[in-house]
């Protein structure tokens, strides 16, 4: 643009930018700023109009000079973005500058107006190939700065252009934005147009209000409209009459109907009105734009820029859009009405469809529509005008972007859409006729074409004209149809023209007048109604328009627009002057929406015209065709007839020929013999007669073809002549032979040019009877010529024409008598023709030479010097000299036949020489296939003393002989009777039997044809009649020896491959064999069986059978494979596939080309992998295993590690603040002036919390090494379980109460529940492994500590219930108890019951994804629990494998943020209860007394406490839970099973009974211990453990220092208190140095067993939990085992019960017996201990 818009004031450029095509703003040019190339315009002034506005020329010297303002961005793409001022030169500018100025285009009468036709100006730019039509409009004033200082205000000028001439880069409207596309009113609106009408202008089934788009606001001021103007959505008056819409069927666009008095109606009220004299006259108030003066000046602007435009073009104003238009619009609506009014009166009928369209333009889209199918016209018939415009709506912006109106330009496109159509139909109809080839192939094309063209050929009748007999008339069948059912009576199969119903042109000068008159144009028409007026068109020879077909088309099917046509023409397919009957008639319906007018016509005829012209192009080639045809009838009777001869008279010549040469052979007189050989000599003529006539058939046929060979013309031609002179010389001739020498080839055939040379020789050789004969050869650049010159009569110039003609002989060998047949010579020149050479004859008699006389004659073979294609054939050739020979030896005998026949007379026969070199064997059979029976005879003649001869007269009769008889050859003849000799060796090749027997074919025909099918046919050899017998007998000779090779070859490979396939059906591998293209062509026994196809499938198609799991992707990639096998470059190549039935196999493929020369295919070898990847699968499966589980093991490692590591800290940094407040006391208490302060009481305490925090610490470790070592006997399988009764609720309280004070220090209440079911069924003490249970609630429960600690609400709720029947499938919930579950109550022992257990915590709960992975090994949910919660991870999993190995499940219900329950149940069995037990149904833990555990060992799988006296009395008896606290009640009578009661020695109170205990240990007797361990730190803790309670100690650091106080003690030597001779109790541990515990244990059991030791009480003190282990210490002669880490009052308890014990002597099998009561003591303590 030249300058912004807004610099504009007054202008509409909103609306310029949205012009389709180049728009500009000229501005005024202040007087000091005019330049050269400015633009002038006239001085403008404010004053009223005068009189005098016409235009005249102005005067430069009173003109303003304008410049370009503004331009839209449609001129940058028309000027490749150069100013408007370069693209001028500077004579066009001074005219649009004189333009410009010449008139502002006011026509308010101002001065300075002009007329209508200053208005536009044709301008031609020099920056592109285009030239413009310019129209002008004034605008608002300009600025006055901008004018002359003095004179009036100036006003802009506003230019806009329309295209005439399109550059490439630019044509015609802008594109439609890509929000609309080239799409028109779309399907969905179909029905809306297709609704009828009512008078009212409302749809008969509808709505009572029509669909009304956004309504534009009025633009009376540009961009001021009100919102109660915007509201007013006033109706327009409907139409009185409507038509219904629809889409056209081909291109989906929209074809608006509208009324019948509407658009584009021929009104007679119609008038031509300037739409600018309407503009001025029509009343503005009364529409909604109001009254004209408040329109604004961009209004006016806009308004005068449609009315000057020379395009269609129309403004949409409005708040119900009021049309102003220009003339060219007014051609498509019902003008003059329609101007000013509401655009709803004039669409009416189509404002349910173009609504959408107009509301996308009020919302800003600009919507585009090209070659757009509009029905608007109505024809003079009532149907509608087929019109096609390229249109859109523009969006016309106001102030602020507001969509104001809309902007309709239309162009009509009609001519150019139809011209479109109507030529691609005849491209298409001239590609389909052209490559016809017959009238069916014409006429279908036309029908084909025409069915693509349903507008304007609705439809279609094909008629061929035959013409009749004399008297008869013409025949019109039907060949194609177009929209025309079959047997419809409109195109009738068959049609006859009367003759008299045809006149010919000579019979008329013109067309008579009748009842069909002649029409406009070159087109005739017809008031016809019932049938088709050919006879008339065919009369004239022109076109015959039906105009009313209604009647006989009725029923056809509608193909376009909604209606059947109503007019049709007929075109006779002729020339207008020509005199030739017209050959075809075409019969088609015309457009019911397009006039038959000129362009119309004019097709029509072109297209006649185009059929006409093909239409005997084709019919020529038909005749032609025809033509060729009869020729070739005609020659295929030729051949058979010389076929026939040849062979009717060979035959008889063969039994002249062959018995002649039979007796020449023999010893005759020299009279006998000169008779036989005339004979012989004559027959020989015959032949070559016969010999000639066949082959000149063949050429005269075109059936002989040159064989060409690379040959030496020189030698071949003098070795040729030579034959020729002994009978040249012997008639006294001089013969003459001169080779010109050359090197290098010349390609002939030698057969074909043998004959030449030999005829032209015999025909200078029959009319020579002296003189001389010679023979040239020479060359020049191109040809080779071969001339033979002879001085015999010559031949008369007359006549050189002729003599080379078929049977022509010269009138001077007449007349001499000379013998000849007159086609030698015609024979020649056919010959050389084949060669692309020509026969030159010269020749002279002595009647023309009155000097010397001389005569004779020349003929030339030109040979040309080309390279010619060679061409190898399998049909034997006669060798070279056979033929020449032949003529030459008989040419011996033309004169002279008085000459001596012993010179002539052949030599005695020898036999016996030909005779010893046959092999025939006795045998041997010949089977003789003739229908002649002389010539049976005379070859059973011939083989007779040779072989044994069977004979048949026809093929059929020889086929059953050779099927009953086996034979060594079969020689037959090729003509026969009934089947031929090529049809019976066909047969002998397809029978099994005789497939391998040589046939040997013989015949009077020798053409290549007869040799070729008789090779082919698979006969071994070929013969032509006449043959000789000892040629004959040899060549039999020959084949029947190759025949029995063969069958003996045959016969081994037969054996040989029935071995292979026995060992190849047999073979456990799979053998395969495919083709060249891949295919399978054999595969064995073990190859189907892998594969799994049967013995009658294809094995071709063995893809089928192979595994495909992955939807096709293996199977592709199998293909592909296979195909590189088969075309690769690999001579080896190994696949592996699986077949459907699950076999693997994997297979060895060789090609055999690459391997062996000469071999093709490919050989495969396939093996059954199938176990062997099942093997590897399996060891795959093993690695996977041991990677799981050393990753397993490293995550237990880790995670152990953390968890351990972790209290471990604790425990560190509590017993270090404890050792730094205990050393500080100590000095405070060596103070002499101590006295107890706040602070020692404050240290006291912090003490005793570390300790308490160390003694926590050392619970959660040994709960971690619990699950650690119950996942190692989970996963080898070796968890054990023992059944004993256990109180529920005071064991499940115990077990809980190991948290009390973990609880209590976290602020967490505990509440242990019993369910209600207990007291329902009588049930207080169950029996099951209750150190497993334990295991579960402590895991549970201790997983709920953890996850509650940092919640608000710390409630954990463990409750038990039982019931008698397991839960539901899928829950862990209890089931209702029913009367009928009931047992008796209390039920009796043993009965089966169910224990369910849940625990209820407030924790955070947990999500769907945490909650599918929770029971999983190591698994915590999340990845965030461990570092949040801590863990292992194993406690769940552990749980979950316990249920269920106790018959039980175990699940969980969770929801975050409200906590989660976890409930299992277990499979048990009743016990018996105390009678003074009762079950309370709800007990708070802080309520239960909680009492310290013994020390089991980790994992709770420790049942081997044993007792170290074996009281018979004790088995079988339950210990006591309220056992005496004192020494007496621990005598050795009355030593339970195991004397460690859990009761017994669990105060209720855990501080003060630890203290109580350990004084009670110091009232006892004191002991005197031997401790033994390796480990200082243990070693000085358990010593000072001792020694605080009164017992006395020693100490040693391994076994061997442990045997020696041992020893010493028994022996004396060392004093221990009391005088014993022995420790009350040796406390030892097993893994020590110098000694270990085992080894030591077995030296003092050792020493027992041999009386140097009394019995010594030993327990091992170790930190190896596992059973093994422990079972090995008990072994080796330990008497009980304690597990590291212990309990102190525990262990006290052991070593008093060991030491106070009676010594016993150690009995085999104690430990035995009493393995089991220690086991259930052993689970119970572990249970009391906390797992």
């Amino acid at each position: 643009m030249s300058s912004s818009a807004d610099a504009l004031p007054g202008v509409p450029t909103t609306y310029l930018e949205s012009y389709p095509f180049p728009a500009f703003v000229f501005a005024p040019t202040p007087s000091k700023r005019r330049s050269r190339v400015a633009l002038v315009a006239p001085e403008q002034t404010d004053a009223a109009p005068t009189a005098a506005s016409t235009p005249s020329t102005p005067r430069r010297a009173a003109r303003a000079r304008f410049r370009v303002a503004w331009s839209n961005a449609r001129w940058a793409d028309v000027g490749r973005g150069e100013p408007l001022e370069s693209c001028l030169d500077a004579e066009a500018r001074d005219a649009l500058d004189d333009w410009i100025g010449g008139g502002d285009g006011d026509r308010d009468g101002e001065a300075g107006a002009g007329t209508v036709d200053d208005a536009t100006f044709e301008l031609t730019l020099a920056c592109a190939p285009v030239r413009l039509q310019l129209v002008k409009a004034p605008a608002a004033p300009a600025d006055p700065g901008l004018g002359q200082e003095d004179g009036p205000r100036a006003r802009y000028c506003i230019v806009t252009c329309v295209q005439l001439e399109s550059p490439q880069h630019w044509r015609g409207p802008p594109p439609a934005p890509p929000s609309c596309g080239p799409t028109s009113i779309s399907a969905s609106n179909y029905a809306a147009l297709s609704t009828p009408t009512s008078a009212a202008g409302t749809p008969e089934t509808g709505s009572s209000t029509a669909s009304t788009p956004t309504r534009a606001p009025s633009p009376a001021t540009l961009g001021e409209s009100t919102p109660a103007e915007q509201a007013d959505r006033g109706r327009p008056a409907p139409a009185s009459r409507r038509r219904s819409g629809r889409l056209d069927g081909r291109s989906g666009l929209f074809e608006p109907l509208v009324a019948g008095a509407g658009p584009g109606t021929a009104s007679p009220a119609r008038q031509e009105t300037d739409c600018r004299v309407l503009l001025d006259q029509t009343d503005w108030s009364k529409t909604s734009l109001g009254p004209r003066e408040s329109w604004s000046p961009q209004l006016e602007c806009m308004i005068n820029l449609v009315i000057d435009s020379n395009t269609q073009d129309s403004l949409w104003l409005g708040t119900d859009f009021v049309q102003i238009y220009n003339q060219g619009y007014s051609k498509i609506l019902n003008h003059p009405t329609g101007f000013g009014r509401p655009a709803i009166e004039q669409w009416a009928s189509l404002w349910e469809g173009i609504g959408p369209i107009i509301d996308r333009g009020m919302r800003g889209e600009s919507c585009y529509f090209t070659d757009d199918l509009l029905l608007y016209a109505i024809g003079p018939t009532g149907n509608f005008c087929e019109r096609y415009h390229t249109w859109s709506f523009v969006p016309i912006r106001g102030d602020g972007g507001r969509v104001l109106g809309l902007y309709n330009p239309t162009t009509e496109t009609t001519d150019a859409v139809l011209a479109r159509r109507r030529q691609e139909t005849m491209r298409d109809l001239s590609e389909e006729i052209q490559v016809a080839r017959s009238s069916k192939q014409y006429f279908a094309g036309i029908a084909d074409v025409f069915e693509r063209n349903p507008k304007d050929i609705p439809f279609a009748l094909c008629y061929s004209i035959a013409k009749g007999a004399d008297g008869e008339g013409s025949t019109l069948t039907l060949e194609q149809s177009v929209g025309v059912p079959a047997d419809h009576p409109a195109g009738p199969a068959k049609i006859i023209v009367a003759p008299r119903d045809i006149l010919h042109v000579d019979d008329i000068g013109s067309p008579a007048p009748s009842a069909m008159s002649a029409g406009s144009g070159r087109f005739l028409h017809s008031s016809e109604r019932a049938a088709w007026p050919i006879a008339y068109a065919l009369q004239t020879r022109q076109c015959v328009v039906v105009d009313d077909c209604a009647a006989i088309v009725k029923g056809c099917p509608v193909r376009q627009w909604d209606a059947l046509p109503e007019a049709a023409i007929i075109i006779p397919i002729c020339s207008d002057g020509a005199h030739e009957p017209a050959q075809a008639v075409l019969i088609l319906g015309l457009n019911l929406y397009c006039p038959l007018d000129a362009d119309y016509e004019e097709w029509i005829h072109v297209m006649r015209a185009h059929l006409t012209s093909s239409l005997a192009s084709v019919r020529s080639f038909e005749v032609e065709q025809q033509r060729l045809l009869d020729k070739e009838r005609m020659e295929r009777a030729k051949t058979a007839w010389f076929q026939g001869a040849a062979h009717d008279l060979r035959s008889p010549l063969t039994l002249v020929v062959g018995p002649l040469e039979d007796v020449l052979a023999t010893k005759l007189t020299s009279a006998q013999r000169s008779a036989l050989g005339l004979a012989q000599r004559n027959a020989s003529r015959v032949l070559r007669l016969v010999n000639a006539l066949l082959d000149f058939s063949r050429l005269e046929a075109g059936r002989l073809e040159g064989r060409f060979v690379a040959t030496d013309l020189g030698r071949f031609v003098g070795e040729l002549a030579e034959l020729f002179r002994p009978a040249i010389e012997r008639r006294h001739i001089t013969f003459n032979v001169d080779i010109q020498p050359r090197e290098g080839v010349v390609f002939i055939d030698p057969t074909l040019l043998e004959t030449v040379v030999t005829n032209l020789l015999s025909n200078a050789l029959k009319y020579t009877e002296e003189g001389e004969i010679s023979v040239r050869l020479s060359y020049d650049a191109n040809h080779a010529d071969i001339a033979v010159v002879d001085t015999g009569f010559g031949i008369p110039s007359g006549e050189l024409g002729a003599v080379t003609d078929r049977f022509h002989r010269a009138t001077t060998a007449l007349s001499r008598g000379t013998e000849g047949t007159g086609i030698g010579l015609a024979l020649a020149k056919e010959i050389v023709r084949l060669h692309d050479g020509e026969l030159l004859i010269e020749s002279r008699i002595a009647d023309e030479h009155d000097e010397d006389g001389e005569h004779g004659s020349t003929f030339t073979a030109r040979i040309p010097l080309v390279e010619r294609d060679v061409v190898f054939d399998s049909i034997k050739r006669e060798s070279f000299g056979t033929y020449g020979k032949a003529v030459a030896d008989d040419a011996m005998g033309w004169s002279d036949d008085t000459a001596s026949e012993s010179d002539r007379a052949p030599s005695e026969p020898t036999t016996a020489g030909t005779l010893e070199t046959f092999l025939f064997e006795p045998g041997d059979t010949l089977l003789i296939v003739d229908d002649d029976h002389d010539m049976r005879k005379y070859i059973r003649h011939i083989f007779s003393p040779y072989v044994a001869v069977l004979e048949a007269g026809g093929a059929e009769e020889a086929l059953e002989i050779a099927r009953q008889h086996p034979t060594d050859l079969i020689l037959s003849d090729v003509m026969m009777r009934g089947q031929t000799g090529v049809e019976f060796c066909m047969a002998i090749r397809q029978e099994p039997a005789t497939r391998l027997v040589p046939v040997v074919l013989h015949s009077a025909a020798i053409d290549d044809e007869t040799r070729m099918a008789a090779l082919t046919s698979g006969a071994d050899d070929f013969l032509a009649k006449p043959f000789r017998p000892r040629e004959l007998l040899a060549r039999v000779h020959l084949h029947m020896q190759l025949g029995k090779r063969r069958q003996d070859l045959e016969a081994r490979y037969a054996a040989r491959e029935q071995e292979l396939r026995v060992l190849s059906d047999h073979c456990p591998s799979g053998i395969m064999r495919a083709d060249t293209d891949g295919r399978i062509v054999y595969g064995n026994a073990a190859w189907r069986a892998f594969a799994g196809i049967g013995d009658d499938e294809d094995p071709s198609k063995w893809p089928a059978w192979v595994a495909d799991d992955d939807g096709g992707a293996r199977r592709a990639q199998l293909m592909a494979e296979w195909d590189d096998v088969v075309h690769g470059e690999h001579a080896e190549r190994t696949l592996t596939w699986t077949w459907r039935n699950g076999t693997t196999v994997s297979g060895r493929f060789i090609r055999l080309d690459m391997m062996v020369p000469g071999m093709t295919g490919v050989l495969g070898c396939l093996a059954d992998i199938t176990l062997q990847l099942a093997q590897l699968r399996a060891a795959e499966d093993r690695r996977r295993e041991a990677e799981e589980s050393k990753r397993q093991q490293e995550l237990l490692i880790d995670t152990t590690s953390h968890e351990i590591r972790t209290p471990i800290s604790a425990i560190l940094q509590c017993s270090s603040l404890a050792r730094a407040n205990l050393k500080e006391l100590r000095v405070t208490l060596t103070r002499p002036d101590f006295r107890p302060s706040a602070k020692l009481f404050r240290d006291i305490d912090d003490d005793i919390e570390a300790l308490e925090s160390i003694y926590q610490c050392g619970l959660t470790q040994e709960r971690i090494a619990n699950d650690v070592l119950s996942l190692g006997r989970i996963q080898l399988d070796m968890l054990t379980f023992y059944d004993a009764p256990m109180d529920i609720q005071k064991d499940i309280s115990k077990i809980i109460s190991v948290f009390k004070s973990e609880a209590a220090v976290k602020d967490i209440q505990l509440v242990f529940e019993v369910g209600p079911s207990f007291a329902r069924t009588g049930v207080a003490a169950v029996k099951t492994d209750h150190v497993r249970l334990g295991q579960v609630i402590t895991n549970l429960v201790s997983n709920a500590m953890r996850f509650i600690a940092t919640s608000q609400r710390r409630l954990i709720t463990v409750r038990c219930d039982v019931a008698f029947r397991s839960p539901e499938a899928g829950t862990c919930a209890v089931p209702d108890i029913e009367d009928g579950d009931l047992p008796s109550i209390p039920p009796p022992d043993d009965t089966p019951a169910w224990l369910y257990v849940s625990v209820h915590d407030t924790g955070p709960g947990l999500g769907p994804d945490e909650l599918q992975m929770l029971f999983q090994r190591f698994s915590q949910g999340s990845t965030m629990i461990h570092s949040r919660y801590g863990g292992s991870g194993l406690g769940l999993f552990i749980c979950r494998r316990i249920t269920e190995l106790l018959d039980g499940r175990i699940e969980v219900q969770s929801v975050l943020g409200q906590g989660s329950v976890f409930r299992f149940f277990i499979k048990t069995r009743t016990a018996a209860a105390a009678a003074d037990e009762v079950l309370t149904p709800t007990a708070a833990v802080h309520d239960m007394p909680i009492r310290p555990a013994l020390s089991l060992p980790a994992g709770g799988d420790l049942p081997l406490q044993r007792p170290l006296l074996n009281d018979p009395t004790a088995q079988g008896r339950r210990p006591s839970s309220s056992a005496a606290s004192d020494s007496s009640s621990l005598q050795p009578s009355s030593l339970p099973m195991s004397p460690f009661s859990p009761g017994a020695l669990s105060p209720s109170d855990e501080g003060a009974g630890s203290a109580r205990s350990l004084d009670f240990y110091a009232a006892s007797r004191p002991l005197h211990l031997l401790v033994v361990e390796d480990n200082k730190i243990n070693q000085t803790v358990l010593k000072r453990q001792v020694t605080k309670v009164g017992w006395s100690c020693d100490v040693a650091d391994d076994g061997q220092e442990a045997l020696i106080l041992v020893h010493d003690a028994s022996t004396g030597e060392r004093a221990l208190p009391g005088g014993r001779k022995r420790y009350d109790v040796i406390v030892m541990d097993l893994e020590m140095p110098v000694m270990d515990g085992l080894t030591a244990v077995r030296h003092i059991r050792a020493a027992e067993a041999a009386g140097e030791l009394e019995r010594q009480v030993v327990i091992a003190l170790t930190g190896n939990a596992r059973q093994e282990q422990i079972d090995t210490a008990l072994a080796a002669g330990m008497d009980d085992v304690v597990i590291k880490p212990y309990r102190l009052p525990d262990l006290m308890a052991k070593l008093r019960a060991a030491g106070q014990a009676p010594t016993r002597p150690a009995q085999p099998g104690q430990a035995a017996q009493a393995l089991p009561a220690l086991q259930a003591e052993a689970n119970k303590q572990e249970q009391q201990r906390g797992t």
